[in-house]
């Protein structure tokens, strides 16, 4: 017997066991009385016990009915609860919210509008990954993604939210120090920070060999170590940009921006950082809202910096 054929049949009949009668309970599923007493014959088959005592009188349910009436309310039990948890998620905002993004975007700036949303619906929580691990939302281990990609998935919901560079910086302590780089070739005489498997920066379309006395895949360190002077990095445009602004770190190179047309650009050096979710007809209100404070923050220019 399919699964889904004897659930149905199970409900057939706790409705009998409840009102014994297959009358009252065919009209209170709306189905006939001879469809009720047949599937009712084939659970008592399937399940090899007998359920239900008949006689022209009256319906009893033997012993084995009713253990089996015990275990149907339970699962009606769970079917309502089902019913009321699925309400809940359309018309109550809490819950957690599972995100996961890249490390340095979740630090700078979604880590804040996170913070915000849960001051708004303080019984909405959030649970962050910022592993490398690129997760498969439709797994349902996670509700959205942030991701920086110029081919965002086709089989998901994926709205760009920001364009961004790199940019190659350095904190003033390490320039006085060391002396400020004048073209991407005296970057070989410094000590330039990248990941484990980088050997190379892109920079205006070139790759530029680097080489430095650390390389870890831990971007917050990596950025603090930049910030004590160090040494140089290639760091996000976002991230770049509130240190510089803050005195913390000084440009070296102009990145081409975003969306302009240089004469050679054999390599593109931008990228896109997308939110993405899988396609669900019916999403919940969770959801939605912060998808919406997403939305107004990217309007309100909070991404751009």
């Amino acid at each position: 017997m399919k699964p889904h054929k004897k659930v149905e049949r199970l409900m057939l009949f706790s409705a009998v066991a409840e009102t014994l009668s297959f009358g009252a309970a065919a009209e209170k599923m709306q189905i006939s009385r001879g469809y009720l007493s047949e599937q009712i014959r084939e659970l008592e088959l399937a399940l090899g016990v007998k359920l239900l005592q008949r006689s022209t009188r009256q319906v009893s349910l033997t012993n084995e009915g009713k253990q089996v009436y015990a275990d149907t309310q339970k699962i009606n039990r769970s079917v309502v609860e089902l019913e009321q948890n699925l309400v809940r998620e359309q018309t109550q905002l809490e819950g957690i919210i599972a995100i996961t993004a890249p490390n340095m975007f979740a630090h700078y700036l979604l880590s804040e509008l996170c913070f915000s949303f849960s001051q708004q619906h303080p019984d909405v929580s959030f649970h962050l990954d910022t592993s490398y691990q690129r997760h498969d939302l439709n797994r349902g281990h996670f509700d959205l993604a942030f991701r920086s990609t110029n081919n965002p998935p086709q089989d998901m919901v994926a709205k760009p939210l920001f364009t961004y560079s790199h940019t190659i910086v350095a904190a003033p302590q390490y320039l006085k120090q060391a002396g400020t780089p004048k073209v991407l070739s005296d970057l070989d005489a410094h000590q330039c920070f990248c990941g484990p498997d980088q050997d190379n920066w892109l920079i205006n379309g070139k790759r530029t060999a680097v080489k430095g006395w650390l390389k870890l895949n831990d971007n917050l360190a990596l950025i603090q170590h930049v910030l004590e002077g160090r040494g140089i990095a290639r760091l996000p445009s976002y991230v770049a940009k509130k240190h510089s602004k803050a005195g913390e770190l000084v440009a070296l190179f102009e990145e081409i921006k975003p969306g302009a047309t240089p004469s050679v650009l054999p390599i593109k050096s931008s990228s896109q950082l997308f939110v993405v979710h899988p396609q669900r007809p019916h999403q919940s209100l969770r959801i939605k809202a912060f998808l919406d404070t997403v939305k107004q923050a990217q309007h309100e220019g909070y991404f751009s910096g």
